[in-house]
């Protein structure tokens, strides 16, 4: 079993690569966004959040997109909530991975990989056209093309110095990022250290 992590800018086709990979019945999918629901109750996020940004909190409830538009739309104070969200959204996925006996490979995808504390065996950056990303995001979340700009820089600077294995290009129609993303895989389950494939 090996684990494989997935980044890239807002609108990079994350999502879709997901989509994709999820039909193999041999691949164990991890969104660290969806971990991030399981853990935004915290008793540290809430205290954050209560002294920070109360104004997200309604009737003991955490308004998702309120809380994204506050910080992405301050850097120093996502740099803060991120210290304290990382951590625990790193130790859920680590949890999931340790449970997982079936998967031959789990692909462990984040926007922002650098913060998440995962031993990958291989990672994996998508890019796309700027223009591209822009329109699909704007489409997809109707999100002011400011905020995905705001959202877009805050991710490359936390990337800036990750070293990532492979760069996957997503500039094309989905059945071409398809067969790019098979051909990759398969590149990555060959094992060039020992002569061995990954099982």
């Amino acid at each position: 079993m090996k684990i494989i992590g997935v980044s890239g800018f807002i609108g990079s086709g994350k999502s879709t690569m997901l989509e994709h990979l999820v039909k193999n019945p041999d691949f164990k999918i991890i969104e660290a966004d969806k971990v991030s629901k399981d853990i935004l109750y915290d008793e540290k996020i809430i205290k954050f959040i209560s002294k920070k940004i109360p104004g997200v909190l309604e009737n003991g409830k955490i308004d998702r997109s309120k809380l994204r538009t506050a910080l992405f739309g301050n850097h120093k104070l996502n740099n803060k909530f991120t210290k304290i969200a990382w951590p625990l959204i790193s130790n859920e996925i680590n949890k999931k991975i340790k449970e997982e006996k079936n998967a031959k490979l789990i692909f462990v995808e984040a926007a922002v990989i650098s913060g998440i504390k995962v031993k990958f065996d291989k990672t994996i950056l998508l890019i796309k056209d700027h223009k591209q990303r822009i329109d699909i995001v704007n489409k997809r979340d109707n999100r002011k093309i400011e905020e995905i700009d705001s959202i877009t820089e805050f991710q490359r600077k936390k990337l800036r110095k990750y070293k990532f294995d492979f760069v996957l290009e997503n500039n094309l129609n989905k059945e071409m990022f398809y067969k790019n993303i098979d051909n990759l895989i398969e590149k990555i389950r060959e094992d060039k250290k020992n002569g061995k494939t990954w099982s």
